[in-house]
């Protein structure tokens, strides 16, 4: 890990090659060119707010936090729908997970909805719980619509 400060700011559409090497080090052409459709469309939404951590002009870390208006509750409900650091930048995720809270807090939300599955890992749930995360309730999932 190099020395520098950590800069977390919003990304930009020209932050997408970054991304794809931290994401994803071995893709292929057809899905790059998928992947920066889909990119651009999140990156324009304003229900979403997409961060990174930067490091020496080099993308450290990936923070996508999603938003939705509750019709039973007055208000935003927040989901954390990806936050992406090497697994050897331990501070670096614990920085952006802080972050989203943050953000979510001042977005007027009243928590910060995870949706983890059982192909996590124990690193991502521990960062979770050192985050302030823990269970509430459970989530029922319809899959192959």
């Amino acid at each position: 890990m190099h020395e520098g400060t950590v800069k977390i700011r919003r990304s930009k559409r020209t932050d997408f090659p970054m991304f794809m090497a931290l994401l994803t080090p071995l893709t292929l052409e057809e899905e790059t060119k998928a992947w920066a459709r889909r990119w651009r469309r999140l990156a324009a939404d304003p229900a979403h707010d997409c961060y990174v951590a930067e490091q020496d002009g080099m993308i450290q870390g990936i923070l996508l936090v999603s938003y939705l208006r509750r019709l039973r509750k007055y208000g935003w409900e927040a989901i954390l729908d990806m936050a992406v650091a090497p697994s050897a930048a331990y501070d670096i995720g614990q920085m952006l997970l802080n972050f989203a809270k943050e953000r979510a807090r001042k977005r007027g939300c009243q928590r910060l909805l995870v949706c983890v599955t059982d192909t996590e890992g124990r690193e991502w749930l521990a960062s979770l719980a050192q985050a302030g995360f823990g269970h509430a309730g459970e989530v029922l999932s319809c899959g192959g619509l």
